[in-house]
């Protein structure tokens, strides 16, 4: 599988264009801070000692800031500094020699310079390619009448390449002036679902007197890049049906307006209130004891979130689940911070064992302490750690409480036990706002008000946050966690069902 790795701003080093007064240590760090996100050494004039000495300098930089380096050509160099990996050229070792000697944890890109050669990289376990010169340059000087690969015939590449799963970066000639114009063309022109996945740049921000400002300037612009699918939806496959059916329940979502009735945490009342309604729905956030039964029976959907938790907000979560279960109303049970305190897991198990739970949904900290496993814990509302089975986990708790479990992260795990799949959208700006998580359980229960199975409104919900939040993240009005919120709520309000299709990364483990 390729490594997930940001190429989105790639610099490519060279000595002889650094300005005169400063060195290139200090343009890459500062080219780091204005966001670059993977840098590759390419020192064509230096000896075996220089070279190495020059990757120890600059490698340090990159591990500080935890951005991937990797060493153009030079196995040797690469494995003399334990580099990241390397960047091949057609004529160097081959892909699988270099991963044979380096190790599978090691990043192999490579430059490809045809549709033929990307195909061969891509089947070789290539992590990334980088494409023929897009317009000539002075750094790679080539004989003859060349023009370069050009914008549709960057495009003709990448949809060569559309059913596998590696990264492209364009390269050759690239600036501030006409990165925008490429980054445009893809997003209108891509038809078979592999776009873009960044820009390298040498003389544009090396030999820049301000690589900060420069590198900060391409990555507003290559953040226009719309991530679509990486591969052609077949009608035949459950990803297909999973999409399709989510599209369908959206459009139900905003005719017929779900009451969801809500009972959650003080901090997000008002944020998953709001998402309700963005997304078409009803919101009822009503707790007290003497009226959630009603509610209950009324409601398209029960959304019970244990953030604030109290003996009073147990008895309301209780009646309301209760309530729910005798009238058939499907219930959306998020567990906060499961795993924080003892008072909390007792809590959750015995609400578990009081209801019928439709969806169980929460972070990798809080299905973990529910499941009794230990590879991620809570810190606070936090997740810590990692699962090492995730598949396994939610699919083995989803057959123990017989029930849906929906576990949230980075890559997000549903499963009904029969049933399992994986979701691949989303942004990290997410973890620098409060009530995402939260939010999402309102978005699963306007999903679980229309449709019948449980995965699919999971899937629903959770695909309408991750991939608005990708869309806010393209706006130019983003400047931070604020700005981004404004923006994330207004790309809930604007999902379509032709957005869940263009956007949404399906992977399906098992589909009985």
């Amino acid at each position: 599988m390729v490594k997930d790795i940001d190429i989105s701003v790639y610099l490519v080093t060279d000595s002889s264009l650094v300005p005169k007064g400063k060195t290139l240590p200090q343009v890459v760090e500062e080219a780091i801070e204005g966001g670059v996100t993977f840098v590759q050494l390419r020192e064509k004039e230096c000896d075996t000692r220089e070279f190495i000495e020059k990757a120890k300098v600059i490698k340090k930089i990159c591990k500080e800031h935890n951005v991937p380096f990797v060493i153009n050509d030079r196995i040797d160099v690469a494995l003399a500094v334990d580099a990241d990996g390397v960047h091949l050229g057609q004529q160097d070792m081959n892909i699988e020699l270099a991963k044979s000697i380096l190790g599978p944890n090691k990043i192999i890109g490579i430059t490809a310079e045809t549709n033929e050669q990307a195909i061969e990289a891509a089947k070789a376990g290539a992590d990334y390619i980088g494409s023929l010169a897009i317009y000539p340059t002075k750094t790679k000087p080539r004989e003859g009448d060349f023009t370069g690969l050009g914008k549709e015939g960057l495009v003709d590449l990448l949809e060569s390449i559309s059913e596998y799963d590696m990264k492209v970066v364009a390269i050759g000639g690239l600036n501030t002036s006409n990165m925008g114009e490429i980054v445009e063309y893809c997003n209108k022109n891509i038809k078979k679902g592999k776009n873009l996945d960044g820009a390298a740049f040498v003389s544009a921000i090396i030999a820049s007197p301000d690589a900060k400002k420069t590198a900060s300037e391409l990555a507003s612009i290559l953040a226009k890049i719309e991530k679509v699918n990486t591969k052609t939806l077949n009608a035949a496959t459950p990803d297909y049906e999973i999409v399709k059916r989510v599209g369908e329940d959206l459009y139900r979502i905003k005719e017929n307006s779900p009451l969801v009735h809500t009972l959650t945490n003080f901090v997000v009342m008002n944020d998953a209130a709001n998402g309700t309604i963005e997304i078409g729905g009803s919101p009822c956030m009503a707790h007290a004891v003497g009226e959630v039964e009603e509610f209950a029976t009324i409601a398209g959907c029960v959304v019970i979130n244990i953030g604030s938790l109290s003996s009073e907000w147990n008895d309301a979560f209780y009646l309301a689940g209760r309530a729910a279960e005798k009238a058939g109303t499907p219930v959306v049970f998020d567990p906060v911070a499961a795993g924080a305190t003892h008072f909390r897991l007792s809590t959750c198990k015995n609400l578990l064992s009081s209801f019928k739970v439709t969806v169980l949904k929460g972070n990798a900290g809080e299905i973990s302490a529910i499941a009794g496993y230990g590879g991620a814990s809570s810190k606070g509302v936090d997740s810590t750690g990692t699962v090492d089975k995730p598949y396994e986990l939610v699919s083995r708790l989803a057959k123990e409480l017989n029930t849906c479990v929906c576990m949230t992260g980075a890559v997000d795990y549903i499963s009904d036990g029969k049933k399992t799949i994986s979701l691949h959208n989303g942004d990290k700006m997410l973890e620098n706002i409060t009530g995402s998580g939260c939010t999402v359980g309102n978005l699963v229960g306007c999903f679980a008000a229309i449709e019948k199975d449980p995965v699919i409104a999971a899937a629903g919900g959770v695909l309408s946050m991750s991939i608005a939040a990708e869309l806010a993240m393209k706006q130019t009005s983003v400047r931070g966690p604020r700005t981004f919120f404004a923006a994330l709520h207004d790309e809930i309000y604007l999902l379509t069902a032709e957005k869940f299709q263009r956007y949404a990364k399906i992977q399906v483990d098992s589909w009985e």
